[in-house]
């Protein structure tokens, strides 16, 4: 067994982010030359083929007996014992789409807020989060311009009539009335995962028919499983006056969908 692979030369796509863990222990093991357990439950399998020939990585459910380390692939934050003997590190590839919709003129702490509780809540790391969705006529929230250009997410943005042909478990009668569409965060969600997944698989930018159950001929997972999150309602009982004097907006819907594919900045 080579003493020279180590955790840094593998070949992991630019997109995904290192999460929690013990980086040094699952490094030491894999420069030992000593197994090292890869689980990997979202994204793109392609770093594989780089592997070298000789290498001490065995997938899931192989080789158990002698496992000395441990690599997640997922977008669920865990929390690693740090009294465990087994070594462990987490890669979050951005497959997480967030669906926003607020109220005029709501702000950057609130939306951030309300995404953090729901990671908080599901268990997502934020560090698996691709974008933000929403309808087009918040392209101009000052509130998430702020937030995406402080997180680097990209903000991705859907006309009513796209919104409203998405199936979602959760259409409001009232939001039809004031936007034009049942739904703003399930749908933009699903609607961005399926615009990503096009653009790469079919090189179109012309998607979003999230009725059917392989939205986009993308077709690997089920509709009621790409939507991880339905919407969540978080306000604020007392929002900040503006400059101007005029109340902030004081509510935040947000939901959260997977993207069978990572965002990668230069196909996204």
């Amino acid at each position: 067994m080579s003493d020279e692979f180590t955790l840094d030369m593998l070949d992991i796509p630019s997109g995904w982010r290192r999460g929690e863990g013990d980086w040094t222990g699952v490094a030491a093991a894999m420069a030992r030359g000593e197994t090292v357990e890869v689980i990997q439950e979202v994204g793109s399998t392609l770093w594989q083929n780089s592997l070298p020939e000789k290498h001490s990585l065995y997938w899931e459910g192989e080789n158990l007996s002698t496992i000395k380390a441990r690599i997640w692939i997922s977008f669920t934050q865990r929390r690693f014992s740090p009294e465990s003997a087994l070594p462990k590190v987490q890669w979050h590839p951005r497959v997480l789409w967030i669906g926003i919709g607020c109220e005029r003129g709501t702000g950057r702490e609130l939306i951030e807020t309300a995404i953090k509780q729901v990671c908080r809540a599901y268990h997502l790391a934020e560090s698996a989060i691709a974008g933000i969705a929403t309808i087009d006529t918040k392209a101009g929230e000052v509130g998430l311009l702020e937030l995406c250009e402080a997180r680097n997410w990209p903000l991705k943005t859907f006309a009513a009539d796209i919104l409203s042909s998405v199936e979602v478990p959760n259409p409001s009668n009232i939001v039809v009335k004031q936007v034009g569409t049942p739904s703003v965060a399930e749908a933009a969600a699903l609607c961005a995962i399926a615009q990503i997944s096009c653009t790469i698989l079919n090189n179109r930018q012309d998607a979003c028919e999230a009725k059917s159950e392989s939205a986009c001929g993308v077709g690997i997972l089920p509709a009621r499983e790409r939507l991880l999150v339905p919407k969540q309602i978080f306000r604020n009982k007392n929002p900040p006056l503006s400059q101007g004097g005029v109340r902030a907006g004081s509510a935040v819907t947000v939901a959260v969908a997977v993207c069978p594919i990572e965002y990668l900045e230069y196909l996204g």
